[in-house]
């Protein structure tokens, strides 16, 4: 069996009652899992078809594209869905199918089934009500049976006691929310930041104004119960800086040329100096279509005579001459 191989974010999360796609558009909902025992494979899929009383049908894995708390989503129309008649081996799992710890007793329900989106094997579960009330996951290196309605999991008592809650993303976006605004720093980047939780996995994504800051967004979040893994895609300006400098120096048309870039959350400033209108544009053009970038305010000048080495850039809304010919002289005016 895979291991280690996906990270969770990239997992298959199958919720059971949730909404099922098919490329032609919604057609049903998850009612249950086909479950290979031995191999511990997820093999087929029962779809209830409609939403209330529709009868139920099992396609293969193999259809599945994705799936997440959104639903699932299936390479199949809903005509080739409708017609499916799968037969497969495997047990049957859905909501209403317990759980057992062997070694405490303990007695919970299946709430979520999560596998390697390739092969289907098994990454973990999540059993409802199985340690002091709480939703609880446990990872598929812990389930020693599986029988038609009902999973067995072995786990040493000490790990028994540490095993991970598993929360609902509102209420993981909540607190994450107020651990991030709780540090008066980043009450400035606050509304540049996008946070979005999705199947306990964190995304941050947008815009902050270093990536110190970037890092404190990360350490906050990561004090979250329950979360499942942290993605930091957060663009800070000192990296976007860098970045997008480097890509107009990079680049043949505009190469050389005495560009400064300023980016505040994303709202980009080219400040400095070009030989034509032509390189005005380009240097825009591609600031607008740099990763990261949320607006540019081309503050570029044109200027046939500009000494390449002549001028140096200021976060400014005009440019000046050097104060010394021939020198990189920085302006304070």
């Amino acid at each position: 069996m895979e291991k280690n191989l996906t990270s969770i974010a990239e997992m298959y999360q199958l919720h059971f009652g949730g909404k099922v796609f098919c490329s032609d558009g919604e057609y049903g909902v998850l009612a249950h899992l086909l479950i290979d025992p031995n191999a511990r494979r997820v093999v087929a899929l029962g779809v209830r078809l409609g939403r209330f009383f529709g009868r139920t049908v099992n396609v293969p894995f193999a259809v599945l594209s994705d799936a997440s708390a959104n639903g699932l989503t299936l390479e199949i129309t809903r005509e080739e869905l409708a017609a499916s008649h799968v037969q497969s081996n495997g047990v049957r799992i859905d909501g209403h199918s317990s759980v057992q710890e062997s070694n405490s007793g303990s007695h919970g329900t299946v709430l979520l089934v999560t596998v390697q989106p390739q092969s289907g094997d098994l990454a973990y579960i999540v059993a409802s009500r199985l340690r002091n009330g709480q939703d609880t996951l446990i990872q598929a290196q812990y389930i020693t049976k599986i029988n038609a309605g009902s999973i067995i999991v072995t786990v040493p008592e000490a790990t028994f006691q540490t095993l991970p809650l598993y929360r609902s993303d509102a209420e993981l976006q909540s607190d994450v929310e107020a651990a991030v605004f709780d540090v008066l720093p980043l009450h400035v980047d606050f509304p540049a930041i996008k946070i979005r939780v999705l199947d306990g996995v964190l995304y941050l994504e947008g815009n902050i104004s270093s990536s110190l800051r970037a890092d404190m967004v990360e350490d906050q979040a990561a004090g979250v119960e329950g979360l499942l893994e942290i993605k930091n895609h957060l663009v800070s300006d000192d990296q976007l800086a860098a970045d997008l400098a480097f890509a107009l120096g990079r680049d043949d048309r505009t190469r050389d040329l005495p560009i400064g870039v300023y980016p505040r959350l994303g709202h980009v400033l080219l400040s400095g100096a070009v030989h034509n209108q032509q390189q005005r544009l380009v240097a825009e053009k591609i600031a607008r279509s740099f990763k990261g970038v949320r607006s540019v305010d081309n503050n570029l000048t044109v200027n046939p005579k500009a000494d390449l080495l002549n001028v140096i850039s200021f976060a400014g809304r005009k440019e000046t001459e050097d104060l010394v010919p021939g020198k990189m002289v920085r302006h304070t005016k």
